[in-house]
């Protein structure tokens, strides 16, 4: 069966995640992607001529996966009124899984938010989607700066399981540390999360 552009799209945008996740930046070339995806040589090129529309159409998928995620896990509309136990059951089980079966996918998001060349090559691209999260925060907190602190705190939490924590994830730690940070972004429910 013959597959649509976008289908190609979709698979090319997907191994060059993979590629990334596993193999870093170095690993990622246009013939490479084409590997990955199982297509002919030369799709990734027609698809994505400049490296930069490649990474671009990277940050997109994971930002839609993730997206999808967020919503898959919530345990409700993102508003302040937000029961904060539910706030952390739903925040603990998207980071286990980004942390457990998309980790990969979650460590090609970190390797293109920290690489200074992949930020110049699609600041715009990135910018908004960091802008898409802080506004779902700023929903939830009715805050921008408590908003901005809790994108910050989760991201650490990210940084610091990807880089130096195991790869099976310790959700009953991970739990306690969610606690902290809705604690922070809600600090009217301070006493209300209880970790597991």
């Amino acid at each position: 069966m013959e597959r649509s552009a976008r289908d190609r799209k979709t698979l090319l945008a997907d191994a060059a995640t993979e590629i990334i996740g596993t193999e870093g930046l170095r690993g990622l070339t246009h013939r490479a992607t084409d590997a990955r995806a199982g297509l002919p040589s030369g799709t990734c090129s027609y698809h994505y001529p400049a490296r930069s529309d490649l990474l671009a159409a990277v940050l997109h998928r994971i930002r839609d996966l993730e997206r999808a995620d967020i919503d898959r896990y919530r345990p409700g509309p993102l508003t302040p009124d937000l029961d904060p136990n539910l706030l952390v059951d739903g925040t603990t089980a998207t980071l286990a899984h980004w942390l457990g079966p998309a980790r990969i996918r979650s460590r090609a998001s970190m390797i293109l938010r920290l690489d200074p060349s992949s930020r110049e090559l699609i600041e715009s691209a990135m910018d908004s989607v960091i802008a898409e999260f802080h506004t779902m925060a700023s929903a939830l907190t009715g805050d921008s700066h408590r908003a901005r602190l809790a994108v910050a705190l989760l991201d650490g939490i990210l940084f610091d399981e990807l880089t130096r924590g195991p790869e099976q994830v310790d959700v009953d730690q991970l739990r306690v540390q969610i606690t902290a940070v809705v604690r922070v972004a809600l600090p009217e429910a301070d006493n209300d999360p209880t970790p597991g």
